[in-house]
């Protein structure tokens, strides 16, 4: 019995250890979402190779990162360069500004919002996508009536002012998103502008490939130049001398996926980046880079089952997704 007890003792402290450690790695989350210290990216230089659209005013992506829980946090950085009061070609503080949120982004993508000057807080806020009310009581509303998402801190003096979003997961830059000031109700301090903004992932596209036979047997077909499997760079004279190379007594395994590959390799950009025909490629690469390079007289001696499975998976996408001639 007194084993039992002290078995019993140990296994609560092991989980109450456990449960602590959890806690803590759940506050090293929320302290990285709720208290990020602006002072965190102080030191960070004003990106230099960011576009510089028409605008009195910088304004710069500064963090783009995966958080612990799988978010990703953005954080722009504005900068008045020459800051006054509007004459002699200095520039007003800025009131606030608007960025229009591409089509595959809602209100459910942004988890978080939040606005700081340098070396403070965070000050969160709850994002909402409408009309700037600010813009329709100006003579010249450059919105539009457009329903943006405002970030309702602007400038003061030479202090730099950032905003940040937490999305629920990866996103990549638009260089050429869009923005909205506004600085006072007049022209020059209202406008529109380019900044390196959310944009949305390019939509998967299969693509097509040209199949083996246009590669290989192809009369005075020159390829595009040499191909690279399983790590091993390939002529098209030695890739042709394989292609040639005996079938008797079957196809092996090697061959059917270094033709097939090859196929695939040789289309290029024709072939989709997110084609699903890509999983089968890299299965044959994996095995095929466990072998020395092929030719046409050890071709025969390697067989993986899987593989040539997987090559002739790759033969049905060409036959389905064929470039034609």
């Amino acid at each position: 019995m007194k084993h039992v007890k002290i078995a019993f003792t140990a296994l609560m402290l092991l989980i109450i250890a456990f449960s602590c450690q959890k806690s803590v790695e759940t506050s090293a989350i929320e302290q990285k979402k709720s208290n990020f210290r602006i002072s965190e990216i102080a030191n960070t230089s004003w990106p230099a190779d960011q576009k510089i659209c028409s605008s009195p005013y910088q304004i710069s992506l500064m963090v783009r990162e995966q958080l612990p829980d799988g978010t990703w946090l953005w954080i722009w950085g504005i900068n008045n360069p020459n800051p006054g009061d509007g004459s002699n070609g200095t520039i007003r503080d800025l009131g606030h500004w608007n960025i229009q949120l591409p089509d595959c982004i809602n209100l459910s993508n942004i988890k978080a919002a939040k606005v700081a000057y340098l070396n403070q807080l965070f000050t969160y806020f709850t994002p909402v996508i409408e009309a700037d009310k600010s813009y329709a009581a100006c003579d010249i509303d450059v919105t539009n009536g457009k329903k943006l998402l405002k970030f309702d801190l602007g400038t003061n003096g030479r202090i730099i002012s950032y905003y940040g979003l937490i999305l629920d997961k990866e996103y990549p830059i638009d260089q050429n998103a869009v923005a909205y000031y506004f600085a006072e109700c007049k022209e020059q301090g209202t406008g529109v502008t380019c900044f390196p903004g959310i944009g949305c992932p390019e939509p998967c596209i299969e693509g097509c490939s040209f199949s083996q036979g246009y590669y290989f047997a192809k009369p005075n077909f020159v390829w595009p130049g040499n191909v690279t499997i399983g790590g091993h760079v390939y002529t098209q004279a030695e890739g042709k001398a394989i292609w040639e190379s005996s079938n008797r007594g079957g196809i092996s395994d090697a061959k059917k996926a270094f033709l097939q590959v090859a196929a695939i390799k040789l289309s290029g950009s024709s072939v989709g980046k997110c084609a699903s025909v890509w999983n089968e490629v890299k299965t044959a690469e994996n095995w095929l880079k466990t072998l020395p390079k092929l030719t046409p007289d050890n071709i025969k001696n390697y067989s993986n089952k899987s593989v040539g499975e997987a090559a002739g998976r790759i033969g049905s996408w060409i036959d389905a997704n064929h470039c034609g001639e």
